[in-house]
């Protein structure tokens, strides 16, 4: 059964017109290969949503996986304040729960904090987010990305130019398919 705490935090953004008019059920259950794609993770590993939007798929994690810290960032403030008012709203039902959100451009990290894992969710071309990404992963992170159905990866493994040294495996479950690109 779906968590109607879940459900009702991932409304606020429909009914703002973040998330388009789709089933939120089927949203959450796509969300979820990212914390299927987390189950061999530590707690206590800090993960960053990039491009959060209406938070999919940061949220789910967070919801699902409190025992990690998630970093969600976007540069459109309006988007970030109806963000921090998700966080809130999980946070009131599961006190302590580590929920970051940040307003800004993610470049302007590069440098100055680094991540275990990176999740994205539409945020851009496979170039632009491996660009972005890749420089905010500790050295045994990953960058876990969604990929259409039926996805070979062949995107991810053009997007590493000759010059950088990452992997792409393939992750599935009946919800989804992640690219997750690792150095």
């Amino acid at each position: 059964m779906m968590d109607e705490l879940l459900l009702s935090v991932l409304q606020l953004a429909k009914d703002a017109g973040v998330i388009g008019r789709t089933d939120l059920v089927e949203e959450i259950s796509r969300a979820r290969v990212f914390v299927a794609g987390l189950s061999t993770y530590p707690s206590d590993i800090a993960v960053l949503d990039i491009g959060s939007g209406g938070g999919l798929p940061g949220l789910v994690i967070a919801h699902d996986r409190p025992d990690v810290h998630v970093t969600l960032i976007d540069r459109r403030e309006k988007r970030t304040d109806l963000l921090q008012r998700q966080a809130t709203r999980l946070r009131q039902h599961q006190p302590g729960h580590p929920i970051d959100v940040m307003c800004g451009d993610v470049r302007a990290l590069q440098g100055k904090r680094t991540f275990d894992v990176i999740t994205s969710r539409s945020f851009g071309p496979p170039e632009v987010v491996v660009e972005t990404a890749l420089p905010l992963l500790t050295p045994a992170g990953r960058l876990l990305v969604s990929e259409p159905p039926h996805s070979d990866g062949n995107r991810w493994r053009a997007a590493l130019s000759s010059d950088i040294s990452a992997s792409v495996e393939l992750f599935s479950r009946d919800s989804g398919t992640l690219a997750i690109i690792s150095g």
